[in-house]
C-alpha cells in the first residue's frame, strides 16, 4: 500500500539502518553499544511537527528494493557522508508498541524528497534520557538486546518485508489520502 509521510508501515515490514563503523558490529550478530551512542537518536526537527520525542533514521525493506539496490544505496549514503559502509542493523522482533526503559517505540514512514523514498524513522516517545547518564546507559543496553547486526557480505540475511498486498479499497483510500494531503498543504 502506498504510504503517506507520517504513516505507520504495514505490519510485517522491516526497518533497518546502515552501520558506518566496524565497532558497531560485535561477534555473533550483536549490535555493539557504540551504534546507539552519539547521533543515533535525535529530536525531530521542529519544523516537521512530529508527535514523538526522538527518532533514529533508517529505511523500510518493502520500499528499499533488491539486495543489490540496498547495498548500492548504502554505499552511496556512506560516500555522501564521507564514512564507510560496514553493514546493517535491524530489529529482532516487531517494534511498534514496544516499551524500552519507559520509552514507547514505533515506526513512521518519513520519506526524504528527491533523496530517499524508503526513509523511515524508529520513533521514541517519552522522557528521553540525557547522554552519559545511568538512564541512557540502561536504554543503550536494552537497544543492544533488541537489534541484530549483519556485515556487508551478509545482505541475504536482511529479512524480507512480509506484508500482504493492499486490497483495491486500500489502494483507493491511500490515493485519496495522499491527494488530500497535497491539496491541504497548498492552502
Amino acid at each position: 500500500m502506498p504510504f503517506a509521510d507520517g504513516d505507520r508501515p504495514a505490519v510485517g515490514d522491516v526497518w533497518f539502518r546502515v552501520l558506518t563503523s566496524q565497532s558497531h558490529i560485535a561477534k555473533g550478530g550483536r549490535v555493539n553499544h557504540a551504534a546507539f551512542k552519539g547521533t543515533f537518536m535525535r529530536p525531530p526537527k521542529a519544523s516537521s511537527n512530529r508527535s514523538w520525542d526522538a527518532e533514529a533514521s533508517g529505511r523500510l525493506r518493502s520500499l528499499a528494493g533488491t539486495t543489490e539496490q540496498i547495498t548500492a544505496d548504502a554505499e552511496a549514503y556512506c560516500t555522501r557522508y564521507s564514512t564507510k559502509f560496514f553493514g546493517f542493523m535491524f530489529p529482532k522482533r516487531p517494534l511498534p508498541g514496544t516499551t524500552l526503559e519507559n520509552l514507547k517505540l514505533d515506526l513512521c514512514y518519513t520519506p526524504i524528497a528527491n533523496e530517499d523514498a524508503a526513509h523511515a524513522d524508529l520513533t521514541f516517545t517519552g522522557n528521553i534520557p540525557q547522554n552519559n547518564t545511568e538512564e541512557h546507559e540502561k536504554l543503550v543496553i536494552a537497544l543492544v538486546e533488541t537489534f541484530h547486526a549483519i556485515g556487508t557480505g551478509q545482505i541475504e540475511l536482511l529479512p524480507q518485508a512480509n506484508i500482504k498486498p493492499p486490497t483495491a479499497a486500500e489502494r483507493v483510500i491511500a490515493i485519496l489520502r495522499n491527494a488530500w494531503k497535497q491539496i491541504t498543504s497548498r492552502i
